[in-house]
């Protein structure tokens, strides 16, 4: 059973990361779109945006739940700690690093607003003139806010991937799939290049390329046991068998007709 779930959850999830960023993209456009749009809808435009980027951050969170359990059903099937153990890693490391850019974004914008004073127009008898530096303080705290957020994600989401990286790794070579070992390869160089913008097509692709990977799951053959051969009923024996061999009462090895030992076993015949 936790295997026939680990599967579906784990097919689930990289379906979910797979069609997230498509539809991220497409609530992207409409924004740009409601952004420029003129008359009375675009704000309900732009508020419809929000909520559908708020909409698409939970399906992602759900995915990746999911993605958690099927990992820990698979590792139980496969009696592998380490494919849940690093999955778990990852995952928390995720979590910690989006509460991180949420404080820093809250901590931002706490300061942007208390940087810029309420009457930041100076006006004289003619025509109002902006005061400047509050707008550029202002400017550079956004900047370097930005800058330390991005560096901040990238150095997490690195570490989270190796973790992945490894349970995708274990993955592969208790199921004897290689496309999981590349899944783990891809996303881990994905996140590293994501400072160029190419990383996040390559994650994209490696969510792809393990969808096919959970597709194709089977469970594991069972093992073979040595107690199970010795226990195993001898076929029956010939009458020249007999004359000439003797079978070992423990074991069931066929032992010459003058041995006095078993040579499988050693006990006495």
């Amino acid at each position: 059973m936790s295997f026939e779930s680990g599967k579906k959850l784990g097919t689930t999830a990289s379906l979910i990361a797979v069609i997230t960023p498509v539809m991220g993209v497409i609530a992207y456009i409409f924004l740009i779109f409601s952004i420029f749009a003129s008359g009375s809808g675009s704000l309900f435009s732009s508020y419809f945006t929000i909520i559908l980027f708020a909409v698409i951050g939970i399906i992602a969170l759900a995915g990746f739940i999911l993605f958690v359990l099927a990992m820990h059903r698979l590792s139980q099937h496969y009696n592998e700690p380490g494919i849940f153990k690093n999955t778990l890693y990852g995952f928390l490391i995720n979590i910690v690093s989006t509460i991180t850019v949420i404080v820093i974004y809250l901590i931002l914008f706490t300061n942007l607003m208390h940087s810029i004073p309420q009457g930041n127009v100076q006006t004289t008898a003619a025509t109002p003139i902006p005061t400047v530096p509050p707008i550029l303080n202002s400017l550079g705290l956004i900047i370097s806010s930005s800058l330390a957020i991005f560096a901040i994600t990238i150095v997490l989401g690195i570490v989270s991937a190796v973790f992945y990286m490894r349970a995708f790794n274990k993955l592969g070579e208790k199921s004897g799939i290689d496309n999981f070992k590349t899944v783990g390869l891809l996303y881990l160089l994905g996140i590293v290049l994501s400072v160029v913008g190419v990383g996040v097509l390559l994650v994209w692709i490696a969510w792809i390329i393990a969808l096919i990977g959970f597709r194709s799951l089977n469970p594991k053959a069972p093992e073979s046991s040595t107690f199970a051969h010795y226990n195993q009923i001898p076929p029956p024996p010939t009458t020249s068998d007999i004359l000439q061999k003797i079978y070992c009462p423990y074991c069931g090895t066929k032992n010459d007709a003058d041995s006095r030992y078993c040579r499988s076993c050693g006990k006495q015949l």
